[in-house]
């Protein structure tokens, strides 16, 4: 055999030896796990990251491809009563999507009727861990649309056991569904 054949041939068995042992991983979850078992992290998730927020954020101040909501604070009550609903309350897929979301988010908690009922509540049939949860249905008639689209997006602050959680990973459209689902789950909404 040549020189030459044989430095092809210890090559040859060099990368299919290299090639095995890559692949080793596969056939065993004591080598290499880490790959396999790492966090994932989701894009625009905030992530902690020595004590602040990870790159993974948009820029302070950056205007979302979705467009632009109003800095209204939590309890500026007067500049929520003036965020106009764009959403039809008469339009049944707006409904329909806002009873969707509302089974998702909210029905833990307000329940399937907006009794304050849900099945983490307290006053449920089946005692929750929490307290107080506000019933919608007969309290949210003396409400501006635009005071409950930012209760959705901001949370009631209010203490803990009490406090509604933030939900503005709700797109703004969507958030605006809820809000017609419930003003038709306290029958003023514009369905029949």
């Amino acid at each position: 055999m040549s020189n030459r054949s044989a430095h092809g041939l210890s090559a040859l068995c060099l990368l299919l030896l290299t090639s095995a042992l890559g692949c080793w991983e596969q056939w065993s979850v004591d080598w290499f796990p880490q790959m396999k078992w790492q966090i994932a992290v989701q894009p625009f998730e905030r992530v902690a990251f020595e004590g602040r927020d990870a790159a993974f954020l948009p820029p302070e101040g950056s205007v979302p491809i979705h467009g632009y909501e109003p800095p209204i604070g939590r309890l500026d009550i007067a500049a929520t009563d003036t965020l106009a609903n764009p959403r039809d309350p008469a339009d049944f897929r707006s409904v329909a999507n806002g009873e969707r979301l509302f089974r998702i988010y909210c029905l833990p908690c307000h329940g399937a009727t907006g009794l304050g009922d849900g099945p983490v509540s307290m006053t449920g049939e089946i005692m929750g861990p929490f307290a107080g949860v506000f019933p919608l249905v007969g309290t949210t008639t003396a409400r501006s649309d635009g005071y409950i689209y930012n209760v959705i997006r901001l949370g009631n602050g209010g203490a803990p056991g009490f406090r509604m959680p933030i939900y503005n990973r709700i797109p703004p459209m969507d958030r605006w569904d809820i809000v017609n689902y419930v003003r038709y789950l306290d029958g003023k909404g514009g369905l029949p």
